[in-house]
Formats: structure tokens, sequence, C-alpha cells
């Protein structure tokens, strides 16, 4: 199918600040960007826009893609070592990319109420292989690793703790999946989720506060399956190093299920409840969630391991 291209100003972003952060062989770059875009999302534009487009108000015919999935066309494609296959479930806008001082990024852009393919939260994300049972070992692992640039994320003011797990202000960069044995929970859950939550300056974001997302039993949903954990705060408009690691260790009882994530040069390691329970393992970056305003996600450097090994 034809390769739906964002219009003016969504098409191609302009660049009008660039600070260098200082650059080592051994540390991941942080780059700050002032990425120009066509709106600001303040936490009451949020809740207005959030009702205007439930309906669809913002969605063009070109956008909405029938298939759900598709590949980009125009030109090479700078996040096709992960999965060439784009899953869109927004009729807001579609993947495209932009290019500022040799690099050129992935964007991945959403916006509340404009997921035209199902009842879930919209979404723009690819997807790593998967290892699964037949492939799971003693040192069995999926790894992604690239640089994330949040220009706009989700957020919608209700009247929960942004630490609360009910908290609708977000959204997810990038989460770890996997299925399990004995039931319970969705036929694909998401095990670990790492969400952005904006931080205001007066009506502009200014910095995200990055949570993990972990169930605390398999199949967990909801206020008793789940909790939000802080990890870090970053800056917006600033290029930083993302890695995401989930496998497996260990075998019986001794099993070890885990999803460590490092942001820029700190790691945060968590392993999953009833390790012998997982059965599959598997990776999705992009732009995930947005209850209120929109979300603009850059991935950069993107790149993938998988490492099957058979028990």
């Amino acid at each position: 199918m034809k390769n739906k291209l964002l219009k003016g100003s969504l098409a191609k972003l302009s660049l009008i600040c660039f600070v260098g952060a200082t650059i080592s062989c051994s540390t991941p770059q942080d780059d700050s960007m002032d990425f120009e875009t066509s709106t600001t999302t303040t936490p009451e534009d949020a809740i207005n826009l959030s009702a205007k487009v439930t309906n669809t108000s913002k969605c063009d015919d070109q956008y909405k893609n029938p298939t759900r999935e598709y590949e980009y066309s125009d030109g090479y494609d700078v996040n096709q070592t992960v999965s060439s296959k784009i899953d869109d479930r927004t009729c807001f806008a579609d993947y495209s990319q932009t290019t500022y001082n040799n690099k050129t990024f992935g964007v991945y852009k959403i916006a509340a109420g404009t997921n035209h393919i199902d009842d879930l939260q919209p979404r723009m994300e690819r997807t790593t292989p998967a290892i699964n049972s037949g492939d799971l070992g003693n040192g069995s692992y999926v790894r992604f690793s690239g640089y994330v640039t949040i220009n706009r994320a989700g957020h919608l003011s209700d009247s929960y703790d942004r630490d609360d797990i009910r908290d609708k202000s977000g959204t997810y960069i990038a989460q770890a999946k996997g299925k399990h044995t004995g039931g319970g929970g969705s036929a694909d859950p998401a095990i670990c989720l790492i969400v952005a939550k904006p931080r205001f300056s007066g009506s502009t974001q200014v910095s995200y506060d990055l949570y993990r997302e972990e169930i605390t039993e398999r199949g967990g949903s909801g206020v008793n399956g789940r909790q939000l954990v802080f990890l870090t705060n970053i800056p917006a408009n600033t290029r930083k190093f993302f890695r995401m690691h989930t496998g497996f260790t260990g075998s019986g009882s001794n099993r070890t299920h885990y999803v460590n994530v490092r942001i820029g040069g700190t790691d945060y390691n968590w392993n999953v409840p009833s390790p012998e329970r997982g059965i599959q393992a598997k990776i999705r970056f992009g732009a995930y969630r947005c209850h209120g305003g929109e979300a603009e996600i850059l991935w950069d450097g993107v790149n993938k391991v998988v490492n099957k090994v058979p028990e």
C-alpha cells in the first residue's frame, strides 16, 4: 500500500536550537535538541484536545491505514534494523523521518482518541523478533538499543497521583512482552513498560519522569496486578541512550526471567515474577498510549539482538 506522508509542518520538523553534549567513546551521547513542533501541549489543552478528537475529528482519510501494518517507502528506513513492519493504530499521522546533523530520526506521532483500528489506546510501534518456548534456555534473550528523543508525551489531568497506576498521564516509549503458561491476563501480555510522564514549566513540557510499569503477578493488570516504579527524569528534546534487555538465566527452580533497562549511563534491573511460567520474550518500541493531547517520540540508532539458546 502507499506510504502515507505527513503534510506541512508535520512532514518535516525544523530544528531551532542545538546544544552539543560531551561525547566520549565509552559513554552514550545525549544531545540537547529543540525541535519546532506545530502544537504545544498544556495540561488544559490536553483535556480539550482529547474531547475534540474522540470522534476522530483530527483524522484525515489519507492516514486511515486499513491494514494496520505497513512499511516505510519514502527512502531508507532508519528503524528497519529492528523490523520493517510498523504497527500503526492511529489515524492522526504516519511514521515519518527527519534528519539533523547527519542523524536521521524515525518519528512516532500519535494523538488522543485517534485509534481507528480497535478500542485500545493509539500507538505506532515496531516489534523485535520473539524467543519462544522452544528457544528458551539459560542465556536466551532479546536486546533492543537506540537513542530516544521525547518531544511531547500524552497528558490528561485526573485525580490520581502521577505514581498511581490509574493515572492516565504519559506515553509508553518501550515495553517488554512475554507469554506465560497457566492462563491469566492478556493473550499477548506486556510485563514491563517504560512510561514518560511530562513535567511542565507554564504551558511547556520541559522534562519527563520515566517510570517502569511492572506486573506484580503473571497476567497482572490494574491496581491489583501492576505498579509504577520511578526510574529517572530526562529533559525534553534531548537525545538519550536507551536499552532494554529481557531474557532468561538458569533453569528449573533456579530460573530467572529479567527485564533490564539502561537509560543514559544508568542501569535499572528487574526480575519478573514467576519466572518458571515464562514462555516468550520480545520488545516493542515507538509511541503507545495518549489519553490526552499528542505524543511525539523520535528514535534513531536502533538495533536488536536475539539470542536463542534451546534447552
